[in-house]
């Protein structure tokens, strides 16, 4: 706890700002690591609904479907339902799916915008206290008295070295987990996207 406090101490006034973005980022990187994951958002009966609908049991399937809390299982009863009324083109039936699965698509990006912000503000707030550093540095030469003007010196480029790096290893680890739960995100709608033109084949 005294090295982090020696350590915002050094770094100067924009610590502080890079302490706070850097907590709620590292909160956004837990909540998206247990968020992201495909049993989330893929119901865990979903073989057994494709085992009906392989055998023509799509009465059953509906049952299953519509009984079910599942953003997924909601979207598909709809998809049955206007199967069940006489409604069978494909292409409209997998339309309307993708339609009913559109709520889904924010729950994947969701706070993926905070991430890329804080990488984007993190280095900057960086740069900041680095130039307020470099000034403090030249300001060292306004002093005739050589012992303070050397203290000062010293302050000043610890602060700009401190607070450069600070921004950049705030930065990094947001950067780099924008574009990893990007990566996931897109498989994770890829894979639903299959799911739900593979249920739609499966109608007869």
């Amino acid at each position: 706890m005294d090295l982090l406090l020696s350590w915002v101490e050094k770094g100067g006034v924009v610590m502080y700002p890079l302490l706070f973005l850097s907590v709620v980022s590292w909160a956004v990187i837990i909540e998206r690591a247990f968020a992201l994951r495909l049993k989330n958002f893929l119901p865990p009966n979903l073989n057994e609904i494709k085992y009906l609908l392989k055998r023509g049991d799509y009465e059953g399937a509906y049952k299953i479907a519509s009984i079910g809390r599942h953003p997924f299982l909601r979207a598909l009863a709809v998809v049955l339902k206007e199967y069940l009324s006489g409604k069978k083109e494909k292409g409209y039936l997998l339309q309307l799916m993708e339609g009913e699965l559109g709520p889904m698509v924010p729950k994947v990006e969701k706070n993926l915008i905070i991430l890329s912000t804080i990488a984007s503000v993190a280095p900057l707030l960086g740069l900041f206290g680095t130039i307020t550093g470099l000034i403090k540095v030249f300001s060292a030469f306004a002093f005739s008295l050589e012992e303070q003007a050397t203290q000062l010196l010293a302050k000043g480029i610890s602060e700009a070295l401190v607070a450069a790096a600070t921004g950049l290893a705030v930065a990094i680890p947001s950067l780099l987990a924008y574009w990893v739960f990007r990566a996931v995100g897109n498989h994770i709608l890829d894979r639903l996207s299959e799911e739900a033109t593979e249920l739609v084949n499966l109608l007869e």
